[in-house]
């Protein structure tokens, strides 16, 4: 799972109701809201991770058992998170720690129609979508020199080559010696720039 910064994600959402620390971890699942997708806005599975921990505190005062992140404050011995609404959990930590935030890309959700409705599939989805559709096209492959859109992914199962070649193939257009390319988009291209997380 990529790890993401707080200010690239939207209402990230936790369960706070079971809060406590395992292991010497502070662990909280539930998910994010994530517009630039391949599938539109979907909802992704997020847990949010603090090493080192202690113990915990949480305080929802007239909340519902949920943290809707806003703030999160790292000292020399606490990790304080402080919620939307009103929620404040306080990490107690034996070092000065980090928050780790990991995203899924596997939607538990896609909205359409306005209605939240479940993930019918388990393909993941390819976050930053309007930067990777952009790389996408603006770098070619170097087998056949068409633009890597027109490239399958290993995920891919609507066809195993490039359709520019295909294109080509079916017109007449293909060059003499040049077989149909099947190479793959590279899994680089295909993830966020550590700059869009």
């Amino acid at each position: 799972m990529p790890v993401r910064s707080l200010d690239k994600l939207e209402d990230a959402t936790f369960d706070v109701t079971a809060a406590r620390v395992v292991s010497g971890e502070f662990m909280l699942h539930r998910s994010v809201v994530e517009h630039d997708t391949s599938a539109g806005t979907v909802r992704l599975p997020v847990t949010l991770t603090v090493p080192d921990a202690v113990s915990v505190v949480v305080d929802v005062a007239d909340g519902i058992g949920e943290l809707i992140l806003e703030t999160v404050d790292v000292t020399a011995s606490a990790v304080t998170l402080q919620g939307v609404s009103p929620c404040t959990v306080v990490v107690t930590t034996a070092v000065q720690s980090q928050v780790l935030l990991d995203v899924s890309t596997t939607p538990v959700a896609v909205r359409r129609w306005w209605r939240w409705r479940p993930w019918d599939g388990t393909t993941p989805v390819i976050l930053d979508h309007r930067a990777v559709s952009r790389r996408l096209r603006e770098n070619a492959c170097p087998a056949c020199t068409h633009p890597w859109d027109e490239h399958p992914t290993e995920r891919d199962t609507t066809g195993a080559t490039c359709g520019e070649c295909d294109y080509e193939l079916e017109h007449g257009e293909l060059p003499r010696g040049r077989a149909v390319c099947t190479a793959q988009i590279p899994q680089q291209l295909i993830e966020p720039e550590p700059s869009d997380l």
